[in-house]
């Protein structure tokens, strides 16, 4: 994982670089792309109320919230089982499972979203369909001060992993505040350097003691959460990432030449739409800061 005081300072060197190097006009047309469908949403092994959003993109320049859409039918699926969304209550476009659903690692999970998005009377279509995958338990997690990196904490994994290409997303909190909850922060992990082997003291994620919400003091809870998620998802993640670095705002729905894995299946030369579904295993593990790290 590149340090998020690295990560900080390459768009400043890129911007000094263009100015040094531009010396011809460029006219930027600031035109708003026409608006598109945008669903995306997950399930996971834990026991909650899992959500799915969908909305009509937001311009490039458009400071508000995407626009929800409404009285859609949401449905995810196994070859046993059959949840239905509702919409909430106050936030439109928000559809949500009861609090006591959870997914089931080996199972296939596939999102029904039925909704007449071009308002021309008839509904559309539209599929995703996951697997959900196994995950084994994290044995431990520990802190260390950083002998690579000034001024920055490693937080360090024990765990087995499983003999296959994996990806995992890592979340982090400190006493229940979590470090990276939107998409421009989420850090993945892929298994390359360490496939099917013990995961024995892996640094997975750095706390820059110099930024106020990282930095760490003795009796801190530090908990992290790892899920075990799609190729494709990490590569929808790492598209977004890419295409949302320096722009404004930060998040207003998937670009919409991210790849996808959400179809419009009938009429199947329908709408085009973003976003994606996923279905993943989520496993923790927490400790308590008991060394004062001294920098």
């Amino acid at each position: 994982m590149i340090p998020p005081y690295i990560r900080k300072t390459l768009p400043i060197l890129f911007l000094f670089v263009c100015i040094a190097s531009c010396t011809e006009r460029i006219e930027i047309s600031t035109d708003d792309a026409p608006t598109r469908l945008v669903i995306y949403g997950y399930l996971t092994t834990d026991t909650m109320q899992h959500d799915i959003r969908i909305t009509r993109s937001a311009g490039y320049f458009h400071t508000e919230s995407p626009e929800g859409i409404s009285n859609a039918t949401v449905t995810i699926s196994t070859d046993d089982e059959f949840i239905r969304l509702r919409e909430n209550d106050t936030v439109p476009g928000l559809y949500q499972t009861a609090p006591n659903v959870f997914g089931r690692s080996g199972k296939t999970y596939t999102l029904d979203v039925h909704l007449d998005f071009d308002n021309d009377g008839i509904p559309e279509h539209y599929r995703s369909s996951t697997y959900l995958t196994h995950i084994n338990q994290i044995d431990s997690i520990a802190l260390q001060k950083s002998i690579v990196f000034k001024k920055m904490v490693e937080l360090l994994i024990y765990a087995q992993d499983l003999p296959e290409d994996n990806y995992y997303s890592i979340f982090v909190s400190i006493n229940d505040s979590i470090l990276n909850p939107t998409i421009n922060k989420f850090f993945v992990l892929d298994d390359e350097y360490f496939n099917g082997a013990y995961m024995d003291g892996i640094a997975c994620y750095y706390f820059d003691q110099e930024e106020e919400e990282e930095k760490l003091e003795l009796g801190d809870k530090v908990t992290l959460n790892i899920n075990a998620i799609p190729k494709e998802y990490a590569t929808f993640i790492s598209q977004v990432k890419r295409e949302l670095r320096g722009t404004n705002p930060i998040f207003s729905g998937p670009p919409a030449n991210v790849e996808t894995n959400i179809l419009c299946i009938d009429p199947p030369d329908g709408i085009e739409v973003s976003g994606f579904f996923s279905a993943y295993p989520s496993r923790y593990a927490d400790t308590i800061l008991q060394d004062d790290f001294q920098f």
